[in-house]
């Protein structure tokens, strides 16, 4: 079957944009994590739309199943083939032009496969803004970003990727185009397709191109980092700064000290503008776009470094914080921002960590917390709980890792501390996915989390664009 649809491919289109070498296929088939590897016939390289709508159409010929593939750096396998190597990637990395850039409309007209920081260097040229931050940014694909509906940094003054997008285009399973990239901010004809696609990690449609809305570029930031002995006191906090600051709170991170010592190990060379002896770290920023809140006080700071040091002041007289720093330039804010996104990689780095990606209601993230964090110590209560996020808009990666001196038993007892995990979540009535989506990893998950209607609805929306469950098999829908 593979082998007639990659023909056809070769004498429709071309084989240029057909790879088959194991040595360059092999980046295409494993996750960020390694943990999912898979096989496939071919990996594909279209380069603009119609050739993508061709491959879907033969591929509806055939009965070929396509996984569409961004810049592979999901945390679900969700781009990730099945071991069978009867699949083939569809990648749309060289789909990677802008299309339309209009700094006067506030939008931009982008391929899938253009990379999130190569987009942010462009429009900030312009005084401009796409407000997604994300670790991998350097890599992760515009496409990828709407395909998993990516969440990030700047979430709570934001919102997802959804909110940032105004239109698509995307193929349908039969090779089908809907064009909906009219840089629009109102359209109100009818049902708005485009969050169906966003989310839907390939498997309704792909997504070929997208019109994204721009934001003003911050011209002044404030960034600080804050040792609180409770969890309980990053909420009182969170509702402090962005009253104090008139909701211009772009980021509000927490990260425990266990994390925090694990990512001071595994990258010695980071600086440790802070180093708390238990508790958890704070990482705050507050930004502004407004060009007199640039104008320096008597003392040489700007109106957002006096808000942050009154703010700061005003926690550690109320018992909320026991220390604190303010980043005094550029440099050191970024080197802020370099313990927490080297999160991730540190634990990696450190473990076979239990990983999740979950959501509560924001008032009720620290009693979650707390909760958890006993049911995992009554399986092993030397196991370090690295429970890290996105305070102000309830998502907490709340990982796992084996105790330090390491645990014979940890593969065995992986299981039993997700399922604490997922219970906890259930009594809080959270979600299993924030930001990362279902993937293959979650979608048994989904099935007994899901109300059972939802569920059967986005089956039949599954079944409906794609009949033939040629889009991204076993994803999502199982």
């Amino acid at each position: 079957m593979a082998n007639n649809f990659l023909k056809k491919i070769e004498a429709q289109i071309n084989n240029s944009i057909i790879l088959k070498d194991e040595t360059i296929m092999a980046p295409y088939l494993i996750d960020w994590r390694g943990n999912f590897r898979g096989n496939a016939k071919a990996i594909l390289m279209p380069t603009d739309t119609q050739m993508v709508s061709t491959i879907m159409q033969i591929a509806d010929t055939e009965n070929q199943t396509i996984v569409p593939q961004g810049g592979n750096t999901g945390l679900v396998g969700g781009g990730i083939p099945d071991q069978t190597g009867e699949s083939v990637i569809l990648s749309l990395k060289k789909m990677n032009s802008i299309i339309e850039f209009s700094p006067e409309n506030r939008t931009i007209i982008a391929q899938s496969g253009c990379i999130l920081q190569q987009i942010h260097e462009l429009v900030e040229k312009q005084n401009l803004c796409l407000p997604l931050t994300l670790a991998a940014k350097g890599s992760c694909t515009i496409g990828g970003n709407l395909a998993t509906n990516a969440g990030g940094l700047n979430v709570l003054r934001y919102g997802s990727m959804r909110e940032q997008c105004l239109g698509l285009e995307v193929v349908l399973a039969d090779g089908a185009i809907i064009n909906q990239l009219e840089p629009l901010r109102k359209d109100n004809t009818g049902y708005d397709l485009k969050n169906l696609f966003i989310g839907s990690e390939g498997t309704l449609g792909i997504i070929t191109a997208s019109c994204l809305k721009l934001v003003s570029k911050p011209k002044v930031k404030s960034t600080s980092i804050a040792v609180i002995e409770k969890f309980e006191h990053s909420l009182k906090l969170l509702e402090m700064l962005q009253n104090y600051s008139g909701d211009q709170v772009d980021s509000f991170e927490i990260m425990p000290k266990t994390l925090l010592d694990i990512v001071y190990k595994q990258f010695p060379d980071i600086s440790q503008p802070i180093k708390p002896y238990s508790g958890f770290i704070l990482l705050m920023e507050i930004s502004s776009s407004k060009s007199d809140n640039l104008e320096d006080n008597t003392l040489g700071k700007s109106f957002l470094q006096n808000i942050m040091e009154c703010f700061l002041e005003q926690a550690y007289s109320d018992n909320l914080i026991s220390n604190a720093v303010v980043a005094q330039n550029e440099s050191q804010r970024q080197a802020f921002w370099t313990i927490r996104e080297n999160a991730p990689q540190a634990t990696k780095q450190e473990s076979w960590p239990i990983n999740t990606d979950i959501s509560v209601r924001r008032d009720k993230l620290a009693e979650f917390y707390n909760f958890a964090s006993i049911e995992v110590a009554k399986i092993c209560n030397k196991s370090r709980i690295c429970g890290y996020g996105h305070v102000g808009d309830g998502n907490l990666h709340f990982n796992v890792v084996e105790a330090e001196e390491g645990d014979p038993n940890w593969s065995d007892k992986r299981a039993q501390i997700l399922q604490v995990i997922y219970d906890s979540l259930e009594k809080f009535s959270g979600s299993i996915s924030a930001e990362h989506g279902i993937g293959q990893l979650k979608t048994n998950q989904l099935i007994n989390t899901k109300d059972p209607n939802h569920y059967h609805i986005m089956t039949k929306i599954k079944n409906s664009l794609d009949p033939k469950n040629l889009l991204n098999p076993g994803r999502i829908i199982n």
